[in-house]
């Protein structure tokens, strides 16, 4: 799903930040909502206790180039920050932007590029951090799990920027009971962008969810909603969706009877697993500086979520 805002759907989507219980006025022309209610709400400290799987990755999640990207850690001595290959598919997209976490009130410049993937939407850059901020960085990672599976029915929880019902742009999570997996136990398929309003010109793997996500949700982590595990990345969604799709009771269908449909109105993000092997692919090209190499065999490295 493209980070840069469309102008017409920033019209569309006027209306202020996500109630509890909010439901989206659905426009012929573009709707994102999925299941019977507007899963989006801002996040504060009730929600972050309310799901202590939230707190770490909101902490960690912030404004990047009109759309979203997220803190995975310290790697080979740089600070990586991820996001999707459409937000900064090159470093002059992005560097010398800054990335910004509203929940810390903290500022990071983006110093350096690290690569870009497009068949996992994934660029990975580093930000330049003080000695003061180290510390509090080192409590704030939030590694891909690549051994973590992606089963069906799982529960999940997004982070993001995303346009839809929040015209504030304040950061929104979505942990509803629609938000979770549809797709077989790590069923993934290579699918081309179904969003109608701003698709990418290439595939890339993915999982099918049912996740609320709109326009500036580019880039945002899929946490596996019971141990807070990094499991995948969002991309892309249908946009326009069927209207049916606004019905819970219709997904719980959809997902009984494992109907085409998932992969054509749903929500999609890139498996981590699949992540992995597009890092270890590029290793093994070696054609990346040994730095860069350096970096990305430390976030292969990263240990299984105990």
């Amino acid at each position: 799903m493209r980070a840069w805002l469309v102008l017409a759907t920033l019209f569309a989507w006027s209306c202020g930040p996500a109630s509890e219980h909010a439901t989206l006025k659905s426009s012929e022309s573009l709707s994102y909502q999925i299941g019977s209610e507007w899963g989006k709400k801002v996040v504060d400290a009730g929600a972050m206790n309310q799901f202590p799987s939230l707190e770490r990755i909101a902490q960690g999640t912030g404004r990047l180039s009109g759309g979203t990207g997220f803190y995975l850690g310290k790697f080979a001595g740089e600070h990586i920050v991820a996001t999707n290959h459409h937000v900064c598919p090159a470093g002059f997209a992005c560097l010398g932007g800054m990335f910004q976490l509203p929940v810390i009130d903290k500022s990071f410049k983006l110093a350096r590029f690290i690569g870009t993937w497009d068949s996992v939407d994934l660029s990975l850059l580093a930000i330049t951090v003080t000695a003061q901020e180290e510390a509090l960085l080192a409590t704030l990672s939030n590694p891909f799990r690549f051994e973590q599976p992606i089963s069906r029915s799982q529960a999940l929880i997004t982070v993001g920027f995303g346009i839809a019902g929040n015209s504030k742009r304040e950061l929104v999570y979505n942990a509803d009971e629609d938000c979770r997996v549809f797709s077989g136990r790590d069923e993934f398929r290579l699918l081309a962008d179904p969003d109608a309003v701003n698709p990418v010109d290439y595939r890339a793997w993915s999982f099918a969810n049912g996740c609320d996500v709109s326009h500036g949700d580019s880039g945002s982590a899929m946490i596996d909603r019971e141990n807070g595990a990094v499991v995948g990345l969002i991309w892309t969604g249908k946009i326009p969706k069927i209207p049916e799709i606004q019905s819970s009771a219709y997904l719980d269908q959809l997902e009984a009877k494992q109907d085409p449909a998932i992969w054509t109105e749903l929500s999609y993000a890139v498996p981590a697993l699949k992540i992995k092997e597009a890092l270890e692919a590029s290793l093994e090209l070696g054609q990346i500086d040994s730095q860069r190499h350096a970096v990305i065999a430390a976030i292969l490295e990263t240990p299984p979520l105990l």
